[in-house]
Order: structure tokens, then sequence, then C-alpha cells
């Protein structure tokens, strides 16, 4: 049987990653482009023929009973807590935890990461499952499409939006974490001949529930600018704090660099990242990327990457609904991961939903979730700037990521504007991805 070590260093599995990614992310444009113009109901996966995976509970329980059962008392939660009945649903959350495992179907793996705020059997887990960090993250982002369809769909809006005279394309990063997303683009803009500079910001008491990083931002920098230079790329990485964005952004605005193309990348929620940030913090992020764009003279674009549902998150009446509509998305996302998984490599698909999907699954992260839900003002894209529609090539590329599972992984175009690509799993969405131009 293959160990969890073994199968996160099999070559086959994860490959020499490095920062060349590997072919089935599809190949962006080479050539300049300029387009100017241009209620809760889950269906659980029951396998009667995996017979390692089901669970002995208590009074002998049948699986089928005990996911009916969890289902049942997960609403009951909501109500309670929607209800302001604490103490009761933490005797509801208790009685939860003692029907789930790990090792259970996806809505009892879900539900105990829930449980995990009262009782921390996971943490010996995720300590083991750290020491093999590096080789987990790039088996992660390789084997499932959702890092890289985030990044792709990104980069491909970037490049098809960005004006042929373009001499020096600024990008602003939200969360650049390991800068896994900008290799293939550093390659297209160096055939293309264009100036980069890489601002990523840095969020002075930034309080999120955060995966380690496989590298730091000096190492991530040096990295990304060893890559560009391999190319042949003039490439500039720098971090700083918002603040001090804005009034850089004002200033470069009175030089008037009309060549400039201004680029604002903000991904969020994506599985391979392994934290959640704060809504105010992507809120401020957007807003500030809005305003700049509202007001340049020069062409730019927002790209928005969602991988955590936050399209949908104002769409319910309270609490209950709300956690019901996490439940949906976070389960979803499970049944996706378990299906590349065959049963023998059950230890290895544990070890990676610990370390990547685990840090997003948490009864306390959903109620912050909800609190600052009630707390901010979205950001609304359209009411100044114009969708970036989707090109037909884009989504013919990205369709190549999830080829082989097309019965359950599948793509669609969205938007008022047809600016969003969304990656869903079975209907459910997973990644979305959306453009905004000024």
């Amino acid at each position: 049987m293959l160990s969890v070590e073994d199968f996160f260093n099999e070559p086959n599995v994860c490959g020499d990653m490095g920062f060349v990614l590997s072919d089935s992310e599809g190949s962006f444009p080479s050539q300049e482009v300029s387009n100017e113009g241009n209620g809760w109901s889950p269906s659980p996966s029951i396998k009667s023929d995996e017979s390692s995976s089901s669970l002995t509970l208590p009074g002998e329980e049948s699986e089928l009973n005990s996911l009916l059962s969890v289902r049942h008392l997960l609403k009951a939660y909501g109500e309670a807590m929607e209800k302001g009945q604490s103490d009761l649903a933490d005797v509801i959350m208790r009685c939860v935890s003692e029907k789930v495992s790990l090792a259970g179907e996806p809505l009892l793996r879900l539900a105990f990461n829930l449980s995990q705020d009262l009782d921390k059997h996971g943490n010996y887990l995720k300590q083991e499952s750290s020491k093999n960090f590096e080789a987990a993250f790039r088996a992660f982002y390789q084997i499932f499409p959702y890092g890289r369809f985030a990044h792709f769909a990104a980069n491909s809006a970037i490049l098809e939006a960005m004006p042929v005279d373009t001499e020096t394309i600024h990008i602003v990063d939200f969360d650049m974490g390991e800068g896994i997303q900008w290799p293939p683009m550093l390659e297209a803009l160096a055939r293309l001949q264009k100036g980069v500079k890489l601002t990523t910001i840095k969020w002075e008491n930034e309080d999120c529930d955060r995966a380690p990083l496989m590298w730091s931002f000096e190492e991530a920098k040096r990295r990304l600018l060893d890559h560009a230079r391999g190319f042949g790329l003039m490439l500039k990485v720098e971090e700083m704090a918002i603040e001090h964005l804005v009034s850089e952004i004002k200033r470069r605005k009175k030089r008037g660099n009309r060549k400039e193309f201004l680029v604002f990348n903000c991904m969020m929620g994506l599985p391979h990242m392994g934290r959640i940030r704060s809504r105010k913090a992507v809120e401020e992020f957007l807003r500030v990327a809005k305003e700049s764009m509202a007001n340049s003279v020069n062409k730019g674009i927002i790209t928005i990457g969602d991988g955590d549902s936050w399209e949908n998150l104002n769409n319910f009446s309270g609490f209950g609904s709300f956690f019901e509509g996490n439940m949906v998305h976070y389960q979803a996302l499970l049944e996706s991961i378990e299906s590349e998984f065959p049963v023998h490599l059950a230890e290895a698909r544990m070890a990676l939903e610990c370390l990547f999907v685990a840090p997003c699954i948490s009864s306390e992260v959903w109620l912050e979730k909800w609190m600052e839900i009630k707390e901010c003002c979205n950001v609304e894209m359209g009411s100044s700037l114009e969708g970036w529609r989707i090109s037909r090539e884009s989504m013919e590329e990205a369709r190549e990521m999830v080829k082989g599972n097309e019965n359950s992984y599948g793509l669609k175009i969205g938007g008022q504007w047809k600016n969003e690509m969304i990656l869903e799993w079975k209907g459910n969405p997973l990644v979305r991805v959306s453009a905004w131009k000024n």
C-alpha cells in the first residue's frame, strides 16, 4: 500500500513543478491581442462497495441512517444559531461529533471538521500532514482543477484585454501567496516584450486562518525574478500596504503614463490556498481597484477568482440558510476531491483535505463570515465598470482541465456581460472567475 509520504513524493503524481506548470493548464496567446470592443437538498454519494470507508457507529447505526441523522442535526444547528440558542447549538454539535469520522462519506467528513471547534482530534493529522506540506501543495494544485482553472481564466482575460501598444503592465495582487499564478503570465509577457511590475498587498493585522506558505514573500519574489530572467523579462516585485498603493497610483496618474496597463487581481477562498481572508479586506481591495480604474485614463482590468461562494453570500435570509449554503458548497468540494482517489489512497486524500479544505470548514469561521456580511457593503463592480466578455478560445482551453471528468465537472459562462467563467461539480459552483474593465 502506498504511504502518504510516498504518494506526495511520487513523480507521476506531483512531478517536478518548480515554476513550470503542466500542459493541462492551457496556453496563452503568443500574439499581441487588442480586444477593444471585444433550500438545502444535497445528495451524498453512498458507495456500498467501499466497505473500508464505512463507519461503525453506536448502536450499529447504518451509514445511510447516519447520513440522514447528521444532515438533520446540522440543519437544527444552523437554526439554533440563528435564534441565538448557543447552548442548544453546542449540544447539537457534540451529538454530531459522536457520529462522524474523516474516513466517512463527504457529508460526514464535512461534519467532522465542523465539530473540531469543540474537539481538536484533527490537530494530530494536520501536524503530521504539514511535514509533507511542499509536496502536498504541489500535488493538490496539479491533481485538482480549482486553482489552475481560476489562474488560467484570470490570466487569459488579462492578456486578451491588454492593448497592443502597452509598454508596461502593473499587476496588483490581493494575495500573491506562493506566486504560483504568475509564471505562465510572465512567459507570455516575455514573448510580447512587455515590462512587468508585480505588487502584492501587505495586510496589517489581518486575522485569517492561514495554511503555512510554501515560500515566504522574499522566497516567492526570488523565484519569480529568476523565472522572469530566464525568459529575458524585466520584472519588478514588491509588497506594500493598501494605503501606500493608493498614494502611488495617484502619483503615477499625475505623471500620465498612458502606455501602462493596470491589473487588479483578487483570488479568494481557492482550495489550494487553505485559508479564508477577511471579507472587509476583500471589499477594501475591490473598492480601491474600482476607484482607481474608474478615475484612470489608462486601460485596465480587474479579475476576481472566488472559491468560497462569495457571490451568493448575500442571498440568504438568516444564518440558518447561510449555514446550509456553505454545507452544500463544501460537500460538493469534498465529493469532487474524493472522486480523484481510489479507496487505497484514502489516507493521502485525508491529509490533503486536512491541509487545504479543513481550515475553511469551521462553524466559528462561518459565523464570523456571517457577521461580516451584515456589517459590510458589497462593492458593485458594474456600476462604473463593464464586464469583460469571456472568449470562446479561453472557454475551450479551460475545458481541457476537466477532460475525463465531463460527467461531473462542468463549465459555464455567467454574468450580465458574459464575463464570468464558472467551474461546477454536479451543478454546484466551485470556483467563479469574473473580469471587469474600464
